[in-house]
């Protein structure tokens, strides 16, 4: 359980500091990560697959030039599973400041990480994306 713990420490480091190929050597050939919300309500919503993840990286690298930072502040650890609370923070090249908290659920197989649910708040991704 501690060996996922520290895949998903390394997950948080690399996509901080926008290293996409560390980032996905540490995902799945299959990973699939799922957004919540409605579908088609917002751009972010819905699932990627491993190619999405790394479109998305390179869309937040673009979006975030000095990086976005992801801070865990809580933990579970079950088995094949981690859940972990997380704090962003990145400054948009126009001075808008980006700071959401999220609930991550990741599932692991054979040390690699096979599933991630994302959780947060939708209306500061809306204000902060959509309506800026």
């Amino acid at each position: 359980m501690q060996e996922n713990k520290q895949i998903i420490r390394a997950f948080l480091r690399r996509f901080s500091v926008g290293d996409v190929y560390g980032v996905l050597e540490l995902l799945d050939e299959d990973v699939v990560w799922r957004v919540m919300g409605r579908e088609g309500e917002l751009p972010v919503s819905g699932e990627m697959d491993k190619d999405g993840i790394a479109n998305l990286m390179e869309t937040v690298a673009t979006v975030f030039p000095n990086g976005m930072e992801l801070t865990a502040t809580g933990w579970t650890v079950e088995g094949d599973r981690v859940a972990v609370e997380v704090e962003s923070y990145g400054q948009k090249d126009n001075g808008t400041i980006y700071n959401n908290l999220y609930h991550f659920l990741f599932g692991f197989a054979d040390g690699q990480i096979v599933a991630i649910r994302e959780y947060m708040d939708t209306l500061h991704v809306k204000t902060v994306f959509i309506d800026d």
